[in-house]
């Protein structure tokens, strides 16, 4: 069985910290015996009709890239499904719903609140795909959840609730995503994986020595994003704190639901790459997702909105894009992206980029201007669903992000149709982006991707430090095996000091328990080394 890797989410007043779970699974498995329930039937939509908007909309890169088909549902543990009492006091619901012909389906809820020790999972018929669980940890402020899809057009929801919280959960559905067009691996070989044209390139595939090392940890930026039934791409941009908030940047008009119901997949990169030729790309097994995000700022006239992420993992291998604010005309382009929602690809132009004010669906935006008088595309294009994703300078940095254009494939060759990306100059400047990406008031006009901002010792001091558990119920403890005495100083989210002191070895405990719950800093310095790292923790007692 495919069990998916689920990362679920915690938001407070104040920050977040991701937690994983892949263990276990729903509890009506190992029943012997449980009430039947009538199958949920979504009335047939006409998919001809959806195919033929489609292939216009496919055709305009400023829409994002649609791959189901959304029902408005009213479906909650008050007036649907069917609860089991266990003999200990424990109840289970279960709701099963059936969209015909769907390849995938995934789900919004507008009430998700699950009491601590509840868990839901999500499942098809065969139980061939399992995704959960989800649990407390992912209740928000606004109660709303937006889930990954699962294989299959029969599919179940199940919520388990001890006895001890009896009734304190909410959960109801608003949106059913039957999806026609296939972004998992139901499908390989058709419709997502694939379905991009000929002339992309995966993005192992080499654009040239003097980019391919800076594509190498870029790739790690990049997420592929659905929102309900669309998808765009976009990317986690650096801070001058260096500290991994997950800020994301992507396109304005990509806007299909609340960003709390979006998911984020990462990695999705093929270990056998096509290269601008016919053969298919292999998929890829590492299937890294999240969900949820908070709006920081969005802007029509650059096209622009910066999320922050509710969560992400500290294990899976990601990277923070760097930026550059100055405007300044770039030698060559990259762009990373996901088009047609395929696997993640790489297109780059070495003719000169223009700025120009274009109109697109209406809309005007400042852009950069991938030329046709240039050839367009020298490597690779960009298609629907790479909507959002960067524009990088030759220096690895952020420039922009993808508004629309006309770029496509030719068969195994471009078509040589412009594309543009809003500024992120102008966006810096309109929509005061320093307040997140220059928090320490630095005035730096550049910055370069995290990797490239840590010192070796620092990366080694950041191997040899761990500090856990996180989030933390007011006891943390800071584990050091680098040999070497460590200074660490903890801070709250306003920079006052709180707590500080030396650890020569092993494992210090800080009494954090007097402390009002939020995010708070930890900087650790190796006094032999010289290195620097600081951590983001969590309160939440």
């Amino acid at each position: 069985m495919k069990i998916k890797l689920l990362l679920l989410l915690l938001l407070v007043t104040f920050g977040i910290q991701a937690q994983i779970t892949n263990e276990g699974e729903p509890k009506s498995w190992s029943l012997a015996a449980k009430k039947n329930t009538q199958p949920i039937m979504m009335p047939e939509f006409n998919l001809e009709e959806v195919q033929k908007e489609d292939e216009i909309n496919d055709l305009d890169e400023s829409k994002p890239w649609r791959f189901g088909y959304e029902y408005k549902v009213d479906l909650g543990l008050n007036n649907s499904g069917v609860w089991d009492e266990l003999s200990n006091g424990d109840r289970i619901w279960r709701i099963n719903i059936i969209s015909k012909g769907a390849k995938t389906m995934n789900f919004v809820f507008d009430k998700y609140q699950v009491p601590t020790g509840a868990t839901v999972y999500l499942y098809n018929n065969d139980r061939s795909d399992l995704l959960g669980a989800y649990t407390n940890v992912m209740n928000n402020e606004d109660e709303m959840l937006g889930t990954w899809m699962v294989e299959g057009e029969n599919v179940w929801i199940e919520y388990h609730e001890p006895a001890k919280v009896k009734g304190q959960g909410k959960l109801n559905l608003t949106r059913v995503v039957h999806g026609y067009r296939s972004i998992t691996d139901a499908e390989v070989q058709q419709k997502a994986l694939n379905s991009s044209g000929s002339c992309n390139l995966d993005v192992d595939c080499s654009i040239g020595s003097d980019f391919d090392p800076l594509k190498e940890r870029l790739k790690h930026s990049v997420a592929f994003i659905i929102m309900q039934g669309f998808v765009c791409t976009g990317t986690l941009v650096n801070n001058t704190n260096n500290d991994k908030t997950p800020y994301f940047l992507t396109a304005n008009h990509c806007n299909a639901g609340a960003e709390s119901t979006w998911s984020f997949r990462f990695n999705w990169i093929s270990p056998n790459p096509s290269c601008a030729t016919t053969a298919n790309s292999t998929d890829a097994t590492v299937n890294q997702t999240t969900s949820g995000a908070t709006r920081l700022a969005t802007n029509s006239n650059t096209d622009v909105r910066l999320l922050q992420l509710n969560s992400i993992d500290d294990s899976w291998d990601l990277e923070w894009a760097g930026w550059d604010r100055t405007d300044d005309f770039p030698s060559y382009v990259v762009g990373i992206h996901h088009p047609s929602a395929d696997i993640m690809k790489v297109c780059r132009d070495d003719s000169a980029v223009i700025k120009r004010t274009n109109t697109i669906s209406g809309s005007s935006a400042e852009t950069w201007e991938i030329t046709s008088t240039g050839d367009g595309w020298e490597l690779g294009v960009t298609e629907g669903g790479s909507s959002g994703s960067a524009l990088f300078n030759e220096n690895g940095h952020v420039i922009g992000q993808l508004y629309g254009g006309a770029a496509a494939c030719a068969g195994t060759v471009d078509n040589d149709a412009r594309d543009f990306y809003g500024r992120f100059a102008l966006s810096w400047n309109e929509n005061n982006f320093a307040t997140w990406l220059d928090p320490a008031g630095t005035g730096q006009t550049t910055l370069d991707m995290l990797t490239q901002t840590l010192s070796v010792e620092d990366r080694v001091l950041a191997d040899n430090i761990q500090l856990y558990p996180n989030p933390s119920n007011g006891r943390l403890n800071i584990n050091n095996t680098s040999g070497n005495k460590i200074i660490y100083t903890v801070y709250s989210i306003l920079g006052q000091e709180i707590n500080k002191g030396e650890l020569a070895f092993g494992n210090e405990e800080i009494d954090l328990s007097s402390h009002r719950n939020g995010m708070y800093f930890v900087s650790l310095e190796d006094t032999t080394t010289g290195g620097k790292i600081t951590e983001k923790i969590l309160l939440n007692k």
